[in-house]
């Protein structure tokens, strides 16, 4: 009789887990996941491109893509065995202190004639900001080959984005707490810590995985690194 209560609660709990997850898969949290019946479980396929995707949902990536076309790297959206990181406005735009958003930390400043002083102001779009530093933010989001649930460690670990500079590299690892996820830079100085996808685990038809992420990663330092 025990046993039998126990495993109906483990299946109320589950089908309760199940429900939870399709709610948030809806990235609205957007609609739920389609069932993949040759497989047995629920397809992660967004069936478009990585730039299609973004293209889809203006009313999560709008800024994103908005930067995306000022700096003509489209292509590099569309590419396989990546793992996009994916800001939505919020990571963008948000006015709320504890968000930390882009256009909050990286303020710009304009010459006020009347007070005779320079004044800062939170920039509403990421053309206010030089190319060169939209495009490498944005393939600072790009991460080299695939990753996600399955094969990322428990540790903290770092991996190779497509930007430039020799400190563009993305911390990821599973954070085991009371619900488990993948967790990005959550290393000593980030600007932010224990970053958590708001939705994750998207598959694209290139053949990527897609993070859908509130906060924006800023890259390490060299110190941060163990660079010499």
């Amino acid at each position: 009789m025990k046993i039998r209560h126990i495993t109906a609660g483990f299946c109320s709990l589950a089908a309760a887990m199940l429900l939870t997850g399709c709610e948030l898969f809806g990235l609205d949290y957007q609609k739920a996941y389609d069932f993949d019946y040759e497989e047995g479980i629920p397809s992660n396929k967004v069936n478009m491109s990585t730039w299609d995707f973004i293209k889809s949902r203006p009313d999560l990536f709008s800024l994103l893509q908005e930067a995306i076309e000022y700096t003509g790297v489209e292509s590099e959206f569309t590419q396989s065995g990546c793992t996009y990181l994916l800001p939505t406005n919020t990571a963008f735009n948000s006015e709320t202190a504890t968000d930390k958003s882009y256009f909050q930390e990286h303020q710009l400043t304009y010459f006020d004639d009347e007070l005779g002083q320079e004044v800062a102001y939170a920039p509403i779009t990421m053309t206010a900001y030089p190319k060169e530093q939209v495009k490498e933010f944005l393939l600072y989001h790009i991460v080299k080959g695939l990753y996600t649930h399955t094969n990322l460690p428990a540790e903290p670990t770092w991996y190779s984005t497509c930007a430039s500079a020799d400190t563009a590299m993305i911390n990821m690892y599973i954070l085991k707490d009371r619900n488990p996820n993948i967790t990005f830079n959550n290393f000593d100085g980030h600007y932010k810590s224990e970053i958590k996808p708001r939705t994750s685990n998207l598959y694209s038809d290139e053949g990527s995985y897609i993070h859908v992420i509130e906060s924006w990663m800023d890259r390490p330092t060299r110190s941060q690194l163990n660079m010499k």
